[in-house]
């Protein structure tokens, strides 16, 4: 299925929830009649090896 909306970029955020657990986010920030509203791409708890990956950069 191609993108409905190519021109807007994605972007992503690693958050980490009151219980301790890693989140990945995919979102859009879109312009809605003069306010900024988000649109959400998708959400999902992160993998072990993706956790350890992260945590060595930061």
């Amino acid at each position: 299925m191609a993108d409905p909306c190519p021109d807007e970029p994605r972007k992503r955020a690693i958050e980490k929830t009151s219980e301790g657990r890693y989140v990945f986010l995919v979102f859009m920030l879109r312009d809605v009649e003069g306010q900024t509203m988000l649109r959400p791409i998708s959400a999902r708890y992160m993998r072990q090896k993706e956790i350890d990956r992260y945590e060595s950069q930061i």
